[in-house]
């Protein structure tokens, strides 16, 4: 078989299925198969290929089509123009996300913030990324789950950041003791009833990062009570939301932090997708 006829049969089997994206999909998944560029596919199209890359292409095309995301079958996402390692322990990295981290870094070159939580960390995409682009702060990231902090610290290291980047497990702000310029979150915020609607590939990361309760809203009511004792009097909040959540979330942290300007913000789309809470300076 040739290169592209396994292109070409990749993407009948995922159209046939019904996958949005299927030439995309079947081409980034043949690139990782024969550890070659797109250029590389395109220019060498009647090019054999290699046994036992063929056996790892047709295994990568039937996790594909059993709904396995891309991002898990390839081992990696890329984020903020950096890539971070992913796998069925977290979830998939969104670029809606980027959002909430452009919010939180405008903030921090303008106040010179230097102590940053990140609550839920998960891959530890945000608390990286913040401490990549802000080379002076410290970042300690919070998260649950064990294996969610197992694939942070590989990012950590993959990023060479483990000096400023402190891994904490514990149930949102539990564990954090100390006073900060800026909390950021991205907890589970899906309604439950709405869980097993989703697509099938986004039911296959973990339920733990996706389920927000009743609403989809419980997660933050409960990190919300903790806020007032860590965050820094004259610090910022920021955390990401559902695209019809942000008139309740906004009540929520308005009643918590009085002396805070709150703010939808809206992403690409002109959907509802960030809570900032600045606090008010005179």
């Amino acid at each position: 078989m040739t290169v592209r006829e396994a292109l070409s049969g990749a993407v009948e089997q995922f159209e046939a299925a019904g996958l949005d994206d299927s030439r995309l999909d079947a081409r980034v998944l043949l690139e990782h198969s024969l550890d070659q560029s797109t250029v590389w596919i395109y220019q060498h199209p009647e090019t054999p290929l290699p046994t036992e890359a063929n056996a790892r292409f047709d295994s990568l095309i039937r996790r594909r089509l059993m709904g396995m995301p891309i991002a898990y079958l390839l081992g990696s996402r890329e984020f903020y123009g950096r890539v971070f390692q992913v796998d069925a322990r977290v979830l998939v990295p969104r670029p809606e996300t980027e959002v909430l981290l452009e919010a939180a870094l405008e903030y921090a070159r303008e106040t010179r913030a230097a102590t940053f939580v990140d609550v839920g960390t998960g891959s530890g995409i945000l608390a990286i990324t913040l401490a990549l682009e802000i080379p002076a702060c410290r970042v300690w990231a919070v998260d649950r789950s064990a294996d969610a902090l197992a694939v942070a610290g590989l990012n950590v290291d993959r990023h060479g950041v483990a000096d400023r980047v402190n891994l904490l497990l514990g149930d949102l702000l539990t564990p954090v003791s100390f006073s900060a310029d800026v909390i950021v979150a991205n907890l589970p915020y899906v309604p439950t009833a709405e869980v097993d609607q989703l697509q099938r590939e986004v039911r296959q990361e973990p339920r733990g990062a996706l389920d927000g309760g009743s609403d989809g809203l419980d997660l933050y009511r409960r990190l919300l009570t903790e806020v007032p004792r860590v965050l820094s009097p004259r610090g910022a909040l920021f955390f990401e939301i559902g695209d019809q959540q942000g008139a309740a979330a906004r009540l929520i942290v308005q009643a918590v932090l009085p002396g805070h300007r709150v703010r939808v913000l809206r992403d690409l789309a002109d959907r509802d997708r960030v809570i900032s809470a600045i606090a008010e300076r005179e």
